[in-house]
């Protein structure tokens, strides 16, 4: 049986080379190219890279030196916010009203909570800053419980099959419109769970 062995030449992606490793290849490679006088072309083909990716690490060489090619990690935008300032916008937040600061929506938005942040403390966030600076802060979207504890369903099922239907009829007689309207007085029984007179 004949056996025969196929080379196949690939290149390597930098992306998937770790960023220590991927530091250390970078010095051996501008080391060959500035102290041996090796082509980038040669550098290349025995590093398993694509010549494009060599001219700008010799560049990075040329303008810092040695320590341009070591790897950095990218730091991100400046924090606008100090600590306690971070923590000043949480207690501002938990357990409150956004119409307790002057707003005329009960929900706290990304837009309120930025306004505020402007308003008390005179810094500009973006949205985006502002989203990362309340998931920083562990206060994430949710969905008010308050109904789901004091919701009663056979109250509810009574309101709508039986109390309701009578007042639209009564309602209809003279016609009159019926609207809706609810107090923000949580510890009130709700309108529907009231026992009819």
């Amino acid at each position: 049986m004949n056996s025969c062995m196929f080379w196949i030449e690939m290149k390597r992606d930098g992306r998937a080379i770790g960023h220590d490793t991927l530091a250390e290849l970078r010095t051996m490679a501008i080391g060959r190219i500035i102290e041996d006088g090796a082509k980038p072309s040669e550098i290349a083909a025995e590093y398993g890279f694509c010549r494009n990716y060599l001219y700008p690490w010799i560049t990075k060489f040329k303008d810092g030196g040695w320590e341009a090619l070591a790897e950095r990690i990218a730091e991100g935008p400046p924090v606008k916010l100090s600590e306690k300032q971070r923590q000043q916008v949480r207690r501002w937040i938990l357990g409150k009203d956004p119409r307790r600061y002057g707003f005329d929506f009960g929900l706290w938005s990304r837009r309120i909570v930025a306004e505020l942040i402007e308003k008390k403390m005179g810094v500009t966030l973006c949205w985006t800053a502002v989203g990362r600076l309340l998931a920083s802060l562990d206060i994430t979207p949710q969905k008010p419980l308050r109904r789901a504890y004091e919701r009663d369903p056979a109250a509810v099922k009574h309101w709508l099959e039986e109390r309701y239907p009578a007042l639209k009829a009564r309602a209809k007689r003279p016609g009159a419109k019926i609207f809706f309207w609810t107090r923000p007085d949580f510890n009130r029984i709700p309108p529907w769970a009231e026992p009819m007179d």
